[in-house]
């Protein structure tokens, strides 16, 4: 699809050309926002025919890659990650990169996790001894070796104390090890230990031996228990949410974790439910310039055409790749493990807006009207001692502390929550109908049916009252008026993400003053219940004798050696405690 200036606006691939063509024009696309304006662009239509359709699909991911047309989805990863690169020079050096070129240097990674990365490096060059410097090797004339080379950090090329076929194997074996192909690379380097050994060469056993401890150090780094010993294979997961498609990518060589990507699409830009995601392998292994290993397993979520995917890998790599589609066993375990590093990434860098997750609720609720201000109620009590409610505000799904109220329960005695709760929703109402201010537009009850009733209940006596649901806790099941049976809520849905939050965040609030009341009764010492002993002098007290017996079996005189105490007060003091009755003892804990 072009504009009038013959510039590409969407490149895409069909087998019935007309019938994709005309479902562009036919459909609304009121779930994909973005085209309507594309057909408002569109000028032709324009097309090349292939033979088949894997010649297709290699087609469509090299026009995307080299045209870019907007209308595209394309894979982002939001930054560029770091890379590890072996510079194509007569002696390599091992840098640290942020962009990829084909300038004939071998690249290594993205690696997500830079520590790990410079971890790595650092290993590499311990072991293999490449140069730090940059300068132009060879030189025209040899110069003292650096620093590097006295503490066995370098090999002295630039004083030609290797040579460039040696330094050269020297890269290959790094290479391999950045490759993950670590098991040959301990054999071969085992093999030249004994080799060495038996030629009396000690000194190169020794460094070969170094070399062996320290390849083995920097593997149990990665090491990931993966049920799969020595497996190459890359892994792909697919998360999906209401709004964002996340593609993982693990990479595993040897049955070591060398790589993990992440890649976001937005649903509205690409119909995710309905197209092929073979596109999204090819064009993952050319932007990335990744060689793939000898296979591939893919989520069946993915949906992809294994025999066309598998025909283009070998005629692009020029080798065989398996692709395989799980449903049980250890490698369905790898891809679960894909999919929750998707999930974790889609929470931390799209987060949702916080609005569109009150319109996801209202819609999951059926509630009549959008319920910007949101109050949620909870109750905490011990056994009806300390019975305490909690209320909190949310506006437009966000945490309104200022609007955070707490009660103690007045007019109950024992036990009983939902009376409990009734009375904490009829006074917080009172009260605003009293200022004369706005009800919030729903209240929100961590509870299950009973619960949602008891809210219920105290409304009918006031004017236009706020809408009320439930959340049942071990369910997570939302009780709705406004629904026929209660809604079960997918469980990466924005609006029980938002309930679930909201629930949580009213416990917390509830529970937190629940234990600062009984905390403050627990922590009274028996001492303050004496007149004229406040909490600052049975404090001193306590921290002088330690506990209220040994205060008790104190003589006046070491009473009155406490600060505050004469001896007047202190003989007071003793006559007071001689006549405390046990009842009055709640406690003799060390203030802290």
């Amino acid at each position: 699809m072009k504009d009038a200036r013959d510039m590409p606006l969407y490149i895409g691939k069909a087998v019935n050309l007309k019938s994709r063509v005309k479902s562009y024009f036919l459909d609304p696309h009121h779930d994909r926002p973005n085209i309507p304006p594309m057909l408002n662009r569109l000028h032709h239509v324009d097309f090349i025919a292939t033979n088949t359709e894997s010649e297709a699909m290699i087609l469509e991911a090299t026009l995307v890659r080299r045209k870019k047309p907007p209308y595209n989805v394309d894979l982002k990863d939001d930054k560029r990650f770091p890379y590890l690169k072996i510079t194509n020079e007569p002696f390599p050096r091992l840098l640290v990169v942020r962009r990829v070129y084909k300038d004939g240097a071998k690249y290594f990674g993205p690696f997500t996790d830079a520590g790990s990365m410079r971890r790595l490096m650092h290993f590499a060059k311990k072991i293999f001894r490449l140069r730090d410097c940059n300068k132009k090797l060879p030189l025209n004339r040899q110069v003292r070796p650096c620093l590097n080379y006295s503490i066995g950090r370098c090999s002295g090329a630039c004083a030609g104390k290797i040579s460039r076929e040696s330094y050269r194997n020297t890269v290959t074996m790094l290479a391999d090890f950045l490759q993950g192909k670590r098991k040959d690379l301990l054999a071969m380097l085992q093999e030249q230990m004994e080799k060495a050994a038996s030629r009396h060469e000690y000194e190169l056993a020794a460094q070969l031996r170094d070399q062996i401890h320290l390849i083995k150090d920097a593997s149990k780094l990665q090491q990931a228990d993966l049920r799969l010993p020595g497996s190459d294979c890359d892994i792909f997961g697919s998360y999906n949410t209401d709004k964002h498609v996340c593609l993982t990518v693990l990479s595993f060589r040897e049955g070591l974790l060398v790589g993990k990507q992440h890649f976001t699409v937005q649903k509205e830009v690409w119909d995710f439910e309905s197209s092929s995601r073979d596109s999204l392998i090819v064009r993952y292994y050319l932007r990335t310039y990744k060689t793939p290993p000898t296979e591939l397993i893919l989520s069946r979520s993915i949906q992809v055409d294994k025999t066309m995917l598998e025909c283009w890998l070998k005629n692009r790599f020029h080798k065989h790749v398996t692709i395989t589609l799980p449903h049980k066993g250890k490698k369905q375990h790898l891809i679960n493990l894909a999919e929750k590093n998707g999930a974790l990434y889609l929470n931390i860098h799209r987060p949702v807006q916080a609005i569109e997750n009150v319109h996801a609720l209202q819609q999951a609720c059926r509630l009549p009207m959008l319920p910007r201000v949101i109050e949620a109620f909870d109750i905490s009590n011990l056994g009806g001692s300390f019975a305490v409610a909690g209320m909190v505000c949310f506006r437009d799904g966000v945490a309104d502390k200022s609007g955070y109220r707490r009660y103690k329960i007045k007019t109950v005695d024992g036990q009983n929550d939902f009376a409990m709760l009734i009375e904490a929703v009829t006074r917080r109402l009172d009260r605003l109908q009293r200022d004369g201010k706005p009800f919030p537009d729903l209240l929100l009850i961590d509870g299950g049916k009973g619960q949602l009733n008891a809210a219920r209940s105290p409304l009918s006596k006031f004017e236009s009252p706020p809408m009320v649901i439930a959340l049942a806790k071990k369910e997570e099941i939302l009780f709705s008026p406004y629904t026929e049976t209660p809604v079960q809520l997918p469980p990466a849905g924005s609006a029980r993400k938002l309930a679930e939050q909201i629930r949580d965040e009213v416990h917390r609030y509830t529970v937190a003053y629940h234990r600062k009341l009984r905390g403050r009764q627990f922590r009274r010492s028996s001492l303050q219940s004496i007149e004229g002993i406040g909490r600052h002098k049975a404090q001193r007290l306590l921290r002088h004798f330690g506990s209220v017996r040994k205060v008790k079996e104190a003589s006046v005189e070491e009473i009155a050696e406490v600060k505050g105490f004469s001896p007047a007060s202190a003989k007071k003091l003793m006559n007071l405690l001689a006549h405390q009755t046990p009842e009055k003892s709640h406690s003799s804990h060390n203030p802290r």
